[in-house]
């Protein structure tokens, strides 16, 4: 399916701008509609709020903060996307929530990595670790370190796993498939097992237009996520393809997984599906 309309998440944080910038992009590439979601409700609470009623006034105090930036921050939007299509939304209550309701209606959703101080956060950023769950569309995770979004997709990385979620992801990702230079299907198989694991892959991209190439990884333990990682950054992959939580949310929160690991060590976007 052709990306067409694009949700974007805004709020009042300090990588707003960046994903503003990378939706920028995107809409141009895609002759798409970007639907520009801002919500008031903080996504955040410091750890050292605490009591129902300081987490109220915390809560209360930090959206009226969001309003008065909201109009700052439209004329942002306004100004980055005065050459495209777009909608401006303010809303209030859960994140996640919020936009998943929109995602039903987009074609791509676009968010940024949690950042390390705010996993301590009582109330984390939850939104890139959440939303893949709930939306029905692809979302595009941005690293929080990025400061560009020029680059998204010239070299694609496929995390291949014979599995729904990533068949989905690389479904979702054929329009960046269909125009990037290079496309790597990457996989990772235990020892003795024949490393054509992404053959089948292969062939049906060819059959889209597709031409791709191959990289077998042999597991010797450790953390999946650490293995596709490592992969992205030395073959110089700008956008990585994968899967969203083959295991249960709570099994990887609890045991670990290779989703967890690529969302905490995030270093290229990354276009996920459940």
């Amino acid at each position: 399916m052709p990306i067409k309309t694009i949700l974007l998440h805004m709020s009042n944080d300090d990588r707003h701008s960046q994903r503003l910038e990378a939706a920028v992009g995107l809409a141009r590439r895609f002759s798409a509609f970007v639907e520009v979601l801002f919500v008031a409700t903080p996504v955040s609470m410091p750890a050292a709020v605490t009591g129902r009623a300081a987490s109220y006034a915390y809560i209360a105090e930090a959206t009226a903060i969001a309003h008065e930036k909201a109009e700052q921050i439209e004329q942002e939007v306004r100004q980055a996307l005065k050459d495209c299509s777009y909608s401006w939304t303010i809303e209030e209550g859960d994140h996640v929530e919020l936009l998943a309701a929109r995602a039903v209606y987009a074609d791509l959703a676009v968010v940024t990595q949690s950042h390390d101080d705010e996993r301590g956060d009582r109330v984390a950023l939850q939104v890139p670790d959440r939303l893949p769950l709930t939306s029905p569309c692809p979302t595009l995770v941005l690293p929080y370190a990025t400061p560009s979004a020029a680059a998204i997709g010239r070299h694609v990385v496929i995390a291949w796993k014979n599995t729904r979620e990533a068949g989905r992801a690389v479904r979702n990702a054929l329009p960046f498939l269909k125009e990037a230079e290079r496309v790597t299907v990457v996989t990772i198989d235990p020892p003795g097992h024949a490393l054509d694991s992404g053959r089948d892959l292969m062939i049906w991209l060819e059959r889209h237009g597709v031409r791709s190439q191959h990289q077998a990884n042999i597991f010797q333990g450790g953390d999946v996520g650490d293995v596709l990682v490592s992969a992205c950054r030395e073959l110089g992959g700008d956008l990585l393809v994968m899967g969203s939580y083959g295991h249960s949310r709570l099994r990887e929160m609890v045991l670990g997984g290779a989703t967890r690991t690529v969302l905490a060590k995030l270093e290229v976007p990354v276009l996920m599906s459940h």
